[in-house]
């Protein structure tokens, strides 16, 4: 694989099976989703490609030949989050990226991943960053591996390196080998300058087409936040903080809620959920929780993001849209892994959305950064060295 800085799916006619690529998550949506562009273009090209995760991850890899690892031990897992809970947050983080992403989660796919490896002989293992048995089995048996954007590069950096430990009982040397892996990233350089020394950065699709409404806002907390009862208030004061603004809005909130149960202004639309393209197309702000995924679709749309940071690398992108001049910030959880409201919120958020809304400098910087990431190359399998 070469790198610079810069529903299976029926092939191109013309094309033939050439390469086998496998392909190895997490099951969070916001870390196999950013593999579904590349494995679709891989299929489209002839290349045969196979998903391994836990069996959560087979309803979104539907589509795709999957084969299912197995499952963390659910006592293991509680036990983590329960220490989670009652640490604070550097102690926390470490816990969840050290004892569960890796030693846990990942442990218990080592046996499926050797297994595909063994029985595939893939040409290429694509890899979410969080998911190590990959890493572990590609490194023993000499096959490529290139890892896939799914945070910061310098989260990304942070996540592997508080690894490390069990990475390198697990084979001495294979940090190292995580490391000079390719990474894929939609991230621009302005906002993510990588500490990695091979890096694709690329784009998906064609550059948004923006017919801006500026009294619209559009809202999301993503799709984790609506499975966590203590993220549940939040829910209630960004309708809040919508209904108390002179502004039309979208507020989606997932499938795990009832949006009757969410009071809102007339003015407010509850949604399970909205076509991205669609919404950012013509919003004005999107007042967000700071998920990778969500950080990016604005960036690419030029849309002034204002950032409600609720846990995990969220907080760390907020950073990086302040820093940016691309949009505001709420100031995180500090001291505890999970950003639980302690009072003020409403005001203070109400603040930054007007404040974003009416910054012309703020809208001008979205603009830029957006017109630096349609520069970017779109994806192309030849990124990957296979053609």
């Amino acid at each position: 694989m070469t790198g610079t800085d810069a529903d299976r799916t029926a092939p191109v006619p013309g094309t033939v099976p050439s390469m086998r690529i496998l392909a190895v998550s997490t099951a969070g949506a916001g870390h196999f989703n950013p593999m579904k562009p590349w494995l679709k273009r891989l299929a489209e090209h002839g290349h045969e490609v196979t998903v391994v995760g836990p069996p959560g991850l087979a309803a979104a890899a539907s589509g795709f030949d999957f084969r299912a690892g197995a499952a963390p031990d659910p006592a293991s897992v509680a036990a983590i989050w329960q220490r989670v809970a009652e640490s604070p947050m550097e102690v926390s983080r470490e816990l969840v990226l050290r004892d569960l992403f890796a030693r846990v989660n990942s442990g218990a796919m080592i046996p499926a991943v050797r297994a595909a490896i063994d029985d595939l002989r893939p040409d290429l293992v694509l890899r979410d960053p969080a998911e190590y048995a990959s890493a572990l089995a590609a490194a023993e048996a000499g096959v490529p591996q290139a890892r896939l954007g799914v945070s910061l590069c310098s989260e990304i950096a942070f996540f592997e390196s508080t690894a490390a430990p069990v990475l390198e009982d697990w084979r001495p040397g294979l940090h190292r080998e995580i490391v000079e892996s390719p990474i894929l990233t939609r991230f621009p350089a302005s906002l993510d300058p990588s500490p990695f020394s091979a890096v694709v950065r690329y784009r998906v699709g064609e550059p948004l087409v923006r017919d801006v409404d500026p009294r619209f806002v559009y809202a999301t907390l993503g799709t984790v936040a609506p499975t966590m009862p203590p993220m549940r208030p939040w829910f209630d004061i960004v309708a809040e903080v919508l209904g108390a603004l002179p502004v039309r809005a979208v507020f989606t909130i997932g499938h795990d809620l009832d949006p009757a149960q969410i009071a809102a202004a007339p003015d407010v639309r509850i949604e399970p959920w909205a076509d991205h393209a669609d919404v950012l197309s013509h919003a004005a702000v999107i007042l967000h929780h700071g998920g990778s995924g969500t950080v990016l679709d604005a960036l690419a749309a030029g849309v002034p993001q204002v950032i409600v940071p609720l846990f995990a690398d969220q907080g760390a992108n907020g950073a990086a849209i302040v820093k940016a001049g691309v949009g505001t910030a709420l100031p995180g959880s500090g001291a505890s892994a999970f950003h639980v409201p302690q009072g003020g919120e409403v005001e203070r958020l109400q603040e930054l959305v007007a404040e974003t809304m009416a910054s012309e400098t703020v809208r001008e910087r979205a603009a830029e950064v957006a017109a630096e990431m349609s520069a970017l190359p779109e994806l192309d399998v030849a990124m990957l060295g296979i053609t």
